[in-house]
């Protein structure tokens, strides 16, 4: 006599299936099923969410300075030195690939928006190749766990565990 106790179909990181089976010479069956590249699909989604963050935090302090810079705003204030002090490391490397036209007090910092181009291409491309390395087929695998209790009690308990991993899952 076969019995489910509880089938959790959520396909997001884990499925896990328990089984329960009253037959001669087991007193009890526990069967667990593990999505593990499900699970390794959620680490990358992590990694991939943490890295578009940063990327919309950086875009945004060089959007502060590009705007600083358009309306002239005053350097020597404690706002205009820290912005322009955290965002002159990353506009460092393109420093004098373009002229930077001046009108009165008021520059359109070209530059800075090369930057920010350049760093949302970078960004992109890494999360791209994270994409590829959490969705190739190869990666599809299933743990399975059976642990069984023979009538002898708890000392009598035997865990098998077997890992199946195939591109067609």
């Amino acid at each position: 006599m076969m019995e489910n106790q509880e089938i959790n179909d959520v396909a997001v990181d884990r499925r896990e299936e328990t089984l329960v089976t009253q037959q001669p010479g087991y007193v009890a069956t526990e069967q667990v099923v593990r999505d593990v590249a499900a699970e390794r699909r959620m680490k990358f989604f992590q990694i991939n969410r943490i890295l578009w963050s940063i990327l919309a935090f950086l875009e945004i302090l060089l959007a502060f300075r590009f705007v600083l810079r358009m309306i002239a705003a005053n350097p020597d204030s404690g706002f205009g030195m820290f912005m322009y002090g955290i965002t002159g490391v990353f506009v460092a490397p393109f420093n004098g690939l373009v002229a930077t036209p001046t009108s009165g007090g008021t520059a359109l910092e070209v530059t800075t928006l090369i930057a920010m181009a350049v760093y949302a291409l970078i960004f992109w491309g890494i999360a791209y190749v994270i994409r590829m390395v959490a969705e190739r087929p190869i990666a599809r695998s299933f743990t399975r766990t059976t642990r069984e209790q023979t009538p002898g009690g708890e000392g009598n308990v035997r865990t098998t565990h077997t890992t199946i991993s195939n591109g067609k899952l």
